[in-house]
């Protein structure tokens, strides 16, 4: 339990680091390379418990930044469907999801906002590397 609460207070620190709204890209990743390991061991485990504090983390993730939610849809969807791919991994065929339209669709969507988090590290070291 003890743990638990550890990992959310980091996660809850982590997502309130930032500050501007290019800044969430950045953190969409940072937190999507931190839970997908996690996910990809829960359902090499079939551990379903994961996902039940893992939706607490997204929450508080996502509520850190809920005003730069709509400026990037392809992070704010992978955040909020990685999840759902891992539980569709663990469930049998055809009972949770689709995964033939639904996997693409989280992986295009992880593609994006990563190439964003890449381009706005690549900015942000640009500008800090400038003399003023």
């Amino acid at each position: 339990m003890k743990l638990l609460l550890l990992l959310l207070a980091l996660t809850s620190l982590s997502a309130n680091a930032y500050a501007g709204p290019s800044d969430f890209v950045i953190a969409s990743d940072e937190f999507l390379s931190t839970e997908l390991p996690k996910m990809e061991a829960a359902v090499a485990t079939k551990d379903r418990a994961y996902f039940a504090s893992g939706i607490e983390r997204v929450k508080t993730f996502l509520n850190g930044h809920w005003a730069d939610l709509d400026k990037f849809p392809s992070c704010t969807e992978a955040v909020s469907d990685f999840l759902i791919v891992g539980q569709c991994r663990i469930s049998p065929p055809g009972s949770l999801c689709e995964p033939e339209t639904f996997f693409p669709k989280f992986e295009a969507n992880l593609a994006k906002c990563r190439a964003a988090a890449k381009a706005n590290q690549a900015s942000q070291r640009m500008l800090s590397t400038q003399p003023n």
